[in-house]
């Protein structure tokens, strides 16, 4: 009977054995873009220089995130020091673009054959309305046709080049519509930076207004703050004794003493 107890406790008070957690390959694969990241930011010159060209804009810290979102994507840092892609600042976040020759070579590479001139209309004050413009794919032995047409006062931002050259603008617009719509697989989520400044405007000026009003708001609160803080201090202050306070208070001493 004894011998079975002895038993009994033994098992009971063997040690238990330590499982190992697999490592997923995503989180290889993320830990090798951090590192590869760093590696290539440790070099001062190549930070600055990505902060004043393809990351015009964005602090460091949001830099590193937009680096890692494209990594992610399927970009690597060559695309960012060539900017075949970069980031602008988009409100309080940012936007990942792609540049309109780098789209061009990715159509390419999908079987984008050609594309057509670009067809404009116009105003009846001669300002351009609107262009189309049709690419070319080959799948196999067919080769479709995708058009798109955009309207200038839907993207123009009235500055810049959309001011003193809104045609071929306007056209890099309409070829990127045509051929995210030839090559969804590709390009389903690829923007160039042409189709999304007047956007990019409205949003930048709504996080500034709200900076300005919280700002506003923090000032009042401190002036608030400092005007209490004033108050209490005047209370605190207490009023010098009276020569009968003196007296009462000495008279007490001798008392004491006595």
């Amino acid at each position: 009977m004894l011998m079975f107890m002895e038993k009994d406790n033994k098992e009971k008070t063997k040690p238990a054995t330590t499982q190992m957690v697999p490592v997923s390959s995503e989180s290889l694969d993320l830990a090798r873009m951090s590192r590869d990241i760093n590696t290539h930011l440790a070099d001062e010159s190549v930070k600055r220089t990505l902060l004043a060209t393809t990351f015009k804009g964005l602090e460091p810290v949001v830099m590193k995130q937009a680096i890692m979102e494209g990594m992610i994507r399927g970009f690597n840092f060559k695309n960012f020091l060539e900017k075949d892609v970069y980031a602008i600042p988009f409100g309080k976040s940012y936007s990942i673009t792609q540049s309109i020759d780098y789209i061009r070579k990715i159509g390419m590479r999908a079987g984008i054959v050609g594309k057509s001139a670009p067809e404009y209309t116009y105003e009846e004050n001669k300002k351009v309305e609107s262009c189309t413009i049709t690419v070319k794919r080959k799948i196999d032995n067919y080769i479709g046709e995708y058009s798109a047409t955009v309207y200038f006062n839907e993207f123009s931002t009235g500055r810049n080049l959309w001011a003193t050259k809104p045609r071929m603008m306007l056209a890099k617009v309409a070829e990127m519509h045509a051929l995210r719509m030839a090559c969804p697989e590709v390009l389903a989520h690829a923007y160039i930076e042409e189709e999304m400044e007047k956007e990019v405007i409205v949003e930048n000026e709504k996080a500034r207004v709200l900076d300005a009003k919280v700002e506003g708001e923090s000032n009042k609160m401190g002036k608030f703050l400092k005007k209490n803080e004033t108050k209490k201090d005047k209370n605190e202050v207490q009023a010098p004794e009276s020569d009968e306070d003196t007296t009462y208070l000495e008279g007490l001493q001798e008392l004491g003493e006595e």
